[in-house]
């Protein structure tokens, strides 16, 4: 009888182990699943969403949406007041009537129609004018010329900024382009965008190839001069959503970590090329807008980090960044203690220029920010299309130009969807972006409950 009570009793604590182990291994906070991104990203890019246009109301819908899930998560609203006067997780914010071109025209040069002839990339003055000076690519302007530039008409936008700066750092007052297959493309909505005063965007034109070569006619040092005309428009609004983790550490919980992406898109174009009118922006950005909504799910699934964390999806990058802007001009915390931003912006495919898991980060040589991560296991590498100048070109940079360590962690490969109706949910590589989600919570837990202070590399701070 012993004999048996004591193969009873080792057979139950064999049990009660196997329980107990059991219970720990399910007890473990499960990671991304490809399921909830599928569903995040078939409400965001659906047509429903009419393409969340910037600062239209499909764009504060998919705001009001991303909120309601940082509610769901756990997260702390960091939004404004709501009807019941409590914080939400939503900030509205005012866009400034812009001055916005309602024409131009170029004294110089004959025949030239706006819209017609010529289009608008971007002026910082109503009036600008100088000598005429004809380069290619590789040349350099005179100091206060109008240059007449003449590109290879299969260069993309994307590899002419490098040529672009060049030329404004050499001093040149404006630059005329003549025109590229992938500008005649997209015509339409260029002549279409809103063109405001901007002293970031310069004075940059492109003729039509006719009028381009009319214009070559005309002699160096010929007087240019440009003059555009400009209507005062009505305020807009944006819309940022905004949910918040208070770090638990009495040192380390004043310093602040910012997860970011931008929710917006390019909304309906009626002028669109083809029949389908809605540009959905799967890609961009509702897959990184998940990869902040995946994170911010498992981050407030567990122990507090050490850190405070923000979870921010701006609205109107798309436009001018205004979500951005207004957020790091107005920061509900001390400017100093914002450590570090990471922004994810088209994950939704494999880039074939990296190995199949491997992610990039714009400006990775720029701060040691990339390289940590990476130590910890991140699958980042160095952006492997420098020529595109993506650092640049997402919400990152309006933090980076105030001296915030910010980068974009992306995997946009140049697919032929960028900025077109065709960036679809069926486009998405669900496995890969699920994939590249999880890759980025071992090392974002580690930078949020370390104390780890990235820095710029010396010479490498954005001006």
């Amino acid at each position: 009888m012993k004999q048996a009570m004591r193969t009873v009793a080792s057979a139950a604590t064999i049990l009660l182990f196997a329980f107990s182990s059991l219970a720990q291994k399910t007890s473990v906070k499960p990671a991304i699943l490809e399921r909830n991104v599928r569903a995040e990203l078939n409400f965001l890019a659906s047509d429903a969403m009419q393409g969340r246009g910037s600062g239209s109301q499909f764009e504060r819908v998919a705001a009001e949406y991303i909120g309601s899930q940082f509610m769901q998560f756990g997260l702390e609203p960091a939004g404004e007041n709501g009807w019941d006067g409590r914080p939400s997780y939503v900030q509205t914010v005012t866009v400034p009537g812009r001055e916005t071109l309602s024409t131009v025209s170029i004294n110089g040069l004959s025949d030239i129609t706006y819209g017609r002839d010529l289009v608008v990339f971007g002026m910082s003055a109503k009036e600008v004018s100088g000598p005429l000076q004809k380069l290619e690519s590789g040349g350099t302007a005179t100091k206060a010329s109008v240059v007449l530039l003449k590109v290879d008409p299969d260069t993309k936008f994307g590899a002419l900024q490098p040529i672009l700066a060049k030329l404004r750092q050499d001093g040149a007052a404006a630059i005329i382009l003549s025109e590229t297959k992938e500008a005649r493309g997209n015509w339409s909505d260029l002549v279409g965008q809103r063109v405001s005063l901007s002293r970031r965007s310069g004075n940059l034109f492109m003729l039509s190839s006719q009028a381009f070569e009319n214009a070559s006619k005309l002699a160096d040092g010929a007087a240019i001069s440009i003059n555009g005309q400009f209507a005062q428009g009505a305020n807009t609004f944006t819309w940022n959503a905004i949910g918040k983790i208070t770090g638990s550490d009495p040192t380390l919980g004043s310093q602040v970590i910012l997860i970011s992406s931008h929710l917006d898109h390019l909304g309906v174009r009626q002028n669109a090329p083809t029949d389908d009118k809605i540009y959905n922006g799967a890609d961009d950005d509702a897959s990184g807008s998940i990869a902040v909504l995946e994170i911010a799910r498992l981050l407030a699934s567990g122990a507090k980090p050490k850190r405070t964390v923000y979870f921010v999806c701006f609205g109107s990058e798309e436009a001018g960044g205004f979500g951005a802007n207004y957020f790091v001009n107005n920061l509900p915390f001390p400017k100093e203690k914002l450590v570090a931003n990471l922004e994810f912006e088209m994950i939704g495919r494999p880039d074939s220029a990296v190995k199949p898991e491997e992610l990039w980060l714009t400006g990775f040589e720029r701060s040691n920010l990339g390289p940590e991560l990476a130590k910890r296991g991140a699958k980042l590498v160095q952006d492997p299309h420098p020529d595109q100048n993506f650092f640049q070109r997402s919400d990152n940079y309006t933090l980076a130009r105030q001296g915030i360590i910010a980068h974009t962690v992306s995997s946009f490969g140049l697919h032929k969807d960028y900025h077109q109706a065709s960036d679809e949910v069926r486009t998405i590589d669900f496995t890969h972006m699920t994939r590249s989600i999880n890759s980025m919570v071992g090392p974002i837990r580690w930078l949020v409950n370390s104390n780890f202070v990235p820095a710029w590399v010396e010479g490498k701070r954005p001006s």
